[in-house]
């Protein structure tokens, strides 16, 4: 048994090198368990096994993250067609873990309408007697990217007893997986196709990745002074994500404040992150030499700095 470590390490949520989840994208079955269509008439395809497109698999990441008493461990989806929400009951055999926090995960975080237009997916959950229940949902039709490509579904935060050891390994199964796709819109159909079940169950060890200092997550936001500055012809920005994956950007401005150049504009996993910029703006020209301030904005936090750019 070991104990728990002040320790979190970045590449776990952005690391390709964990087992990845063997998802083909073949078509995925369920058994329409729905008596009565929307309309009120009854269903004629009830009890039926029906098509509901193409499958959707979830696993777990094998390792965690370690802050202290706190134990994150990271649910991965492969989603073949969009996703829109997701409702799972975990359970696991750890008894000296108690749940106690989430984050969304990439997935969830970077969800649009059918249209393209970027909205929002609302994550809930509420622990019952033995297990843990997760809904994800919109009001505003947000569904995944739906790319055949393995990412984050959500993290999910342990805190371990007071005096207990963390064991070397945990295991988690899902008593109930719900993953709505899009073939049959508007209808609530399954497509998940894979996931770890009472008889299947997922065994993911606590081990924590060998990473350098700089790959440490940070607790807060923060973005840095660039360097060089003064700068010719070019210099770095660095900045902190704290846990819990967010949409961010880093926008380069002149002193109008037009927009000279945009060096980010995505969801970042936690992590510590440098950028270049050239001194190139987004037109593909010099900038000219004169006062520059960067902008660091999420959801959750704004920082401005300035910089000095010399011919």
């Amino acid at each position: 048994m070991k104990k728990a470590i002040g320790i979190i390490i970045s590449s776990l949520l952005v690391s390709g090198v964990w087992a990845e989840i063997d998802c083909t994208a073949d078509s995925s079955y369920h058994i329409d368990t729905r008596t009565m269509l929307p309309d009120g008439s009854p269903n004629p395809t009830y009890g039926q096994e029906i098509t509901t497109g193409l499958c959707a698999c979830l696993g777990y990441v094998d390792g965690v993250q370690v802050n202290g008493n706190e134990v994150t461990f990271t649910i991965r989806i492969v989603d073949h067609e969009p996703i829109r929400g997701i409702e799972l009951d975990i359970y696991h055999d750890a008894a000296d873990l108690e749940f106690s926090g989430y984050a969304k995960g990439s997935k969830l975080e970077n969800v649009t309408d059918e249209e393209g237009t970027p909205r929002t997916m609302t994550l809930l959950t509420n622990y019952l007697e033995d297990h843990l229940k997760i809904l994800a949902y919109s009001t505003s039709r947000a569904r995944t990217e739906g790319n055949g490509e393995e990412g984050d579904l959500c993290h999910i935060t342990y805190t371990l007893a007071e005096g207990a050891s963390l064991p070397e390994q945990v295991t988690f199964y899902f008593g109930l997986a719900n993953v709505p796709g899009t073939s049959m819109d508007p209808e609530l159909l399954n497509v998940v196709c894979g996931y770890p079940d009472e008889n299947n169950p997922a065994v993911v060890s606590t081990a924590t990745v060998a990473a350098d200092a700089g790959q440490v997550i940070p607790d807060v936001f923060a973005l840095n002074q660039n360097y060089p500055n003064p700068f010719n012809p070019s210099t770095q920005i660095s900045f902190d994500v704290p846990s819990g994956s967010e949409f961010v950007t880093l926008t380069i401005y002149n002193l109008l404040g037009q927009n000279v150049k945009t060096l980010v504009n995505k969801v970042l996993s936690p992590g510590q992150y440098t950028f270049e910029w050239d001194a190139i703006d987004a037109m593909g020209f010099p900038a000219a030499s004169g006062i520059y301030f960067y902008e660091l904005r999420s959801e959750s936090f704004i920082a401005r700095k300035k910089m000095l750019l010399i011919r």
